[in-house]
């Protein structure tokens, strides 16, 4: 083979050995680079918050043993991670403390509280044996009401409030307690300013 023809051979060759390992470069560069499809990935939702007008129990008193008194305004709370927070987002007839946990918190009328004590008459119950709670909330439907019109201005049927009540707790029942603390609310949320003689 004379010169001619090896140097058109080694060019071949050389054209063949250079589209080897470019095929060989560009399926390594494929197998290695990073996928280029979108990844997606489910985050859980933060906690969800919400701002209201509840006073702090700081502007408060708080009560573990509560005697209503006319002219009281209140809400029950539950103490938790040592605050008195409120554990329910409408207010409901009865504010009875029944656990040792649920504390009343009396606010200035000025703020935004759940009841107003409009009466505490005595439920007038037989002391032996001792009243049970379905008997003091026969006494405050009957009492209460009755008590709304003095207080509010208008007759309870003609009102936009409801009446409840903070009947004596177990506790100061067996001591012969029997003085029912009757209350004003807005069954659509927080009372600001006193109802009495608001004719609501």
């Amino acid at each position: 083979m004379n010169t001619r023809h090896r140097l058109i051979s080694l060019v071949a060759a050389l054209a063949v050995a250079s589209l080897a390992m470019s095929a060989c470069s560009s399926s390594s560069k494929s197998s290695s680079s990073p996928s280029t499809t979108a990844s997606t990935t489910t985050t859980a939702p933060g906690p969800t918050t919400t701002t209201t007008l509840e006073p702090e129990a700081g502007v408060g008193r708080i009560s573990f043993v509560y005697g209503p008194v006319v002219g009281d305004c209140i809400d029950l709370r539950s103490v938790a991670t040592g605050k008195a927070v409120t554990t329910r987002a409408l207010p409901a007839a009865d504010a009875t403390m029944k656990s040792e946990k649920d504390v009343m918190l009396r606010l200035s009328c000025d703020l935004p509280h759940q009841y107003e004590v409009i009466a505490t008459p005595s439920a007038g119950l037989a002391t032996a044996p001792t009243p049970t709670t379905d008997q003091f909330i026969v006494a405050a439907k009957k009492l209460c009401p009755a008590a709304f019109k003095t207080y509010v201005g208008i007759p309870y049927p003609s009102s936009s409030l409801e009446v409840g009540w903070v009947l004596p707790t177990e506790e100061q029942r067996n001591r012969g307690v029997q003085t029912i603390g009757c209350t004003a609310f807005d069954p659509k949320g927080k009372l600001t300013g006193s109802v009495k003689d608001s004719k609501r």
